[in-house]
């Protein structure tokens, strides 16, 4: 099978998608199946100011569609902002390989209506969803939430549907040699608002008040360390590694270090992060939401924390925190749990929806 994986985002730019796109790359190609990425480097340019962007994804289906023609690949796999252009393209015949949307977490879903402004941000990412998505050969959601929203909301027909989690690298899983710290928290995500920043900030200066040695990276945050350092509390800076950018390697070691992960997102696809980091034995706790709620198994592999007051939040970390054996039990849950994020028990699942999709029947 031949597939494409197309998004327009950038290469150079850590995050999800990317790591989604190549970590899905590298498993069809393990199990001897054909696979291309296309990141916003990849699109050839000298266009964009004669192709009107009004229907998204345009610009990319032009830029590519003759190559479509001519490779004919049998699966284009294509991240929600471009999907509108794919799906109607192959509706119209203008392509024959079958449209797959991956969504990474249901867009409009993200957007909240405070300003004037915020009404044409959700017309531009809903409409054209809304007219295009139930039309999709395929959807691929990340986590049960959003398959229930383009169902409920889209009228997307359940056969159309698949909940598939996002792959771990092979990294995650090697053993490090590093010593797990009692007392170390980690957050590990970009510095935005819908990471739940605005809960994380308070919590952390409250748990320091009762956890004194309480140890805190902050990594991954793509912005400044500066930027990061001015949102917290001169006690909170004083106990606070910041890493705005890690390598695989570091970040496995940064969860081999770590006896707890917090996740206080409003609104997440399912976080690779928190999925990285049960594979090398650091549990979660999330916020009770989006992917959190179909991977964390209270008690068990991590905990769910349901409202977003950042004085709950500390109480959680603290009492987490002074609960050895409850920690070691969640860690070897998180560890149990991530054997079914491997590439290639992913890859396979995904795989075998393809071929449902083509009309193909599994090989044995």
């Amino acid at each position: 099978m031949n597939v494409w994986i197309l998004a327009d985002v950038s290469r150079s730019v850590p995050g999800g998608m990317r790591r989604h796109m190549e970590l899905h790359a590298e498993g069809l190609h393990r199990l001897g199946e054909q696979a291309t990425t296309f990141f916003a480097e990849d699109i050839p340019g000298g266009f964009s100011e004669h192709v009107p962007g009004r229907l998204p994804g345009t610009k990319t289906l032009v830029a590519l569609a003759e190559r479509a023609r001519r490779e004919q690949p049998d699966v284009i796999n294509v991240h929600t902002p471009c999907a509108p252009a794919w799906i109607l393209a192959r509706q119209s015949g203008l392509i024959r390989s079958r449209v797959v949307v991956m969504s990474y977490a249901a867009d409009e879903g993200a957007i909240r209506i405070t300003r004037p402004r915020d009404v044409l941000r959700w017309v531009r990412a809903a409409v054209p969803a809304r007219a295009t998505f139930p039309r999709a050969d395929g959807i691929w959601c990340v986590n049960r939430s959003d398959a229930e929203f383009y169902r409920a909301r889209y009228g997307v027909a359940p056969e159309v549907l698949r909940c598939i989690p996002h792959a771990v690298g092979d990294t995650f899983y090697r053993p490090t040699g590093e010593t797990r710290d009692p007392r170390q928290l980690l957050f590990a995500g970009t510095w935005i608002v819908r990471k739940g920043i605005d809960v994380l900030a308070p919590a952390l200066d409250r748990a320091i008040g009762e956890l004194p040695d309480l140890k805190i990276v902050i990594a991954g945050t793509i912005v400044p360390a500066e930027t990061v350092a001015a949102a917290l509390t001169p006690r909170v800076r004083e106990r606070t590694e910041i890493r705005p950018t890690l390598t695989d390697t570091e970040f496995q070691h940064v969860y081999a270090r770590s006896s707890l992960l917090v996740v206080p997102s409003r609104l997440e696809g399912l976080p690779i992060v928190m999925l990285e980091a049960m594979a090398c034995g650091c549990p979660t706790l999330g916020a009770a939401n989006s992917g959190m709620l179909d991977v964390i198994e209270p008690e068990q592999n991590g905990w769910l924390e349901g409202s977003f007051d950042p004085e709950r939040w500390a109480r959680r970390i603290v009492d987490i925190l002074r609960a050895p054996a409850a920690l070691a039990r969640a860690r070897e849950g998180a560890i149990a749990t991530a054997e079914g994020f491997r590439i290639e028990t992913v890859t396979r699942t995904a795989l075998d929806w393809y071929r449902r999709l083509d009309g193909r029947s599994t090989p044995s």
